[in-house]
């Protein structure tokens, strides 16, 4: 099996725990006697864990090589999902979100590193893909648990069986990844070389804003429905699993064209879509709302993984390494402060702050590409 074939199985696995905390939050809550707002905690442990890991993914490549790493890092995340599954005690349970973060960063910031380098822009879409297919299965299988019954401590034991699988076959294929990634030759930049370019500081901000309007919509949207708009927590879920289905088939369908119309021009018309469909979810109610926050996942799809495949043409070889890492650094900044930012705000506001987000995403972006 290809090292590509391998990165797709990573990111799969990187996708199955994160919708978890937001898909199950209606269902959880209750258990714990906890606010709305307390979902928050949960995805900011989450997002430390996984920026401590991201600052350190380097130096674990180096000790443990690539193979090691994936195996280690998948191995967190079942530990943590099945740590879960027990219902801990609410500290505990936020304990297992920081473990699960630490996981998940250091699979997100290596193979970001590494498919920047070696892939195409369309190889970076659909290896995107593939996370969103492990965003997809999770919600999934978790709505269909919650149809017939089952609590939602069963949704944690299965993808943390799932993920526990994972990482026994990195653990025995390590070998065929060897050490760290060759980096291109050539004079490297240092790190405060390449925060004094505005442009690499625009792009990290960009991927904050991103990140937070994908997981801010993704994480709070199952809340939204059924606490706002009356409906039924199994509803919400597959609600829930249509948006990362979304965001999972646009991407594989416009790795397919994003060399053909050219990344830079498919980034503009995708994020000028994701603004239109985010105030469209903020402004329409019922069927019409969830409609538009499909469309919104498949005009986000491409923003992630495209900006992070140009990252290299648009900064230079010698800034790409830094760059991609602040990137992946403010991406999960994003994903975890954003979302529980909005956390403190009343559950019908979320849809409207999520829309002013995606406007300035897209303002920003085409400031980029200007």
């Amino acid at each position: 099996m290809s090292l590509l074939a391998f990165a797709y199985i990573a990111f799969i696995g990187l996708g199955l725990p994160d919708p978890l905390p937001g898909a199950l939050w209606p269902v959880l809550r209750p258990d714990y006697g906890l606010p709305a707002s307390a979902l928050g905690a949960l995805l900011l442990a989450v997002s430390t864990g996984t920026m401590m890991a991201s600052l350190v993914a380097g130096r674990a490549i180096q000790a443990l090589g690539t193979g090691g790493v994936l195996a280690l890092s998948v191995g967190l995340t079942a530990l943590a999902a099945l740590g879960a599954a027990t219902a801990p005690p609410w500290p505990v349970l936020v304990a297992l979100a920081l473990l699960s973060g630490l996981g998940a960063g250091a699979v997100d910031a290596a193979m970001n590193l590494f498919a920047a380098a070696r892939f195409a822009p369309r190889h970076l879409n659909w290896m995107h893909a593939c996370w969103g297919v492990g965003a997809t299965l999770s919600p999934a299988v978790a709505a269909g648990l919650l149809a017939t019954g089952a609590s939602w401590r069963a949704a944690y034991a299965v993808v943390g069986v799932a993920l526990a699988a994972l990482a026994l076959g990195f653990l025995l294929t390590r070998s065929r990844w060897g050490g760290p990634a060759a980096e291109a030759g050539g004079p490297r930049l240092s790190a405060f070389a390449v925060l004094r370019n505005p442009q690499a500081r625009r792009q990290a901000l960009a991927f904050f804003f991103y990140c937070g309007v994908e997981a801010g919509t993704g994480q709070w949207l199952a809340t939204i429905l059924v606490e706002s708009r009356g409906a039924d927590p199994a509803s919400a879920g597959a609600a829930t699993t249509l948006f990362w289905a979304s965001l999972a088939i646009g991407r594989v369908v416009l790795g397919f064209v994003v060399d053909r119309m050219g990344p830079d021009r498919l980034v503009l018309r995708a994020v000028l879509a994701s603004a239109l469909f985010s105030a469209g979810f903020a402004l329409l109610p019922g069927g019409a709302g969830i409609a538009c926050a499909a469309l919104l996942a498949v005009a986000l799809a491409p923003l992630y993984p495209t900006l992070m495949a140009r990252t290299p043409a648009r900064l230079g070889a010698a800034a790409a390494a830094h760059a991609v890492g602040f990137q992946v650094a403010a991406a999960t900044l994003g994903a975890g402060t954003l979302p529980a930012l909005l956390g403190l705000a009343p559950i019908g506001w979320v849809p409207g702050l999520l829309a002013v987000m995606a406007v300035g995403l897209a303002l920003l972006i085409r400031r980029i590409l200007r």
